[in-house]
């Protein structure tokens, strides 16, 4: 009889350390997949910024081609779309995303998605077709209107910048 209560204080503290085991397992875990995606958010903004580092620089391109009056000579392209957001959108889908930023942080992250996407990488191109096309067809004001986008576009970009380098000091 005593073997048998022995027995079974045995295995009641055993099962009890099998869940204490299986609880700080989960637990490292969860630091650890933390920890990675917080490095692979950094990745990504840091990619994102150097993107619209290129971007700006296409800006100023256009603008210049825009204040000589060759608008219509502008060959660049601005791959908008072509921002990163795998490692967001996971952590989105995933409920995730609460543990490793803050809402101000996520808001700004939706804002950027916002430019930084197809959409504004064809309301962009859309922009300056239609001014070239003004320019084609020998409408006046061209200039003042291409100009008033560029503004836009070089402000939202910088936004977009700013943003980023918010959420990168969040997440140092």
């Amino acid at each position: 009889m005593i073997n048998g209560i022995i027995y079974g204080i045995s295995v009641f503290v055993g099962i009890i350390a099998g869940i204490g085991v299986t609880i700080g397992v989960d637990c490292f875990k969860e630091k650890k997949q933390n920890i990675n995606d917080k490095k692979n958010l950094s990745f990504e903004i840091k990619c994102n910024l150097s993107k619209i580092e290129k971007w700006l620089e296409l800006i100023n391109e256009l603008r210049n081609y825009v204040n000589s009056d060759r608008i219509n000579q502008f060959s660049g392209y601005f791959n908008l779309s072509s921002a990163i957001f795998s490692t967001t959108n996971k952590l989105l889908q995933d409920g995730r995303i609460y543990r490793v930023l803050s809402y101000d942080s996520i808001e700004k992250i939706q804002e950027n998605g916002t430019y930084l996407s197809l959409a504004g990488e064809n309301m962009l191109h859309n922009q300056i077709t239609q001014h070239k096309q003004a320019v084609w067809n020998g409408y006046m004001n061209v200039k003042q209107l291409a100009s008033n986008d560029i503004d836009f576009w070089d402000k939202a970009l910088k936004k977009c910048k700013d943003n980023f380098m918010d959420i990168l000091k969040e997440l140092e």
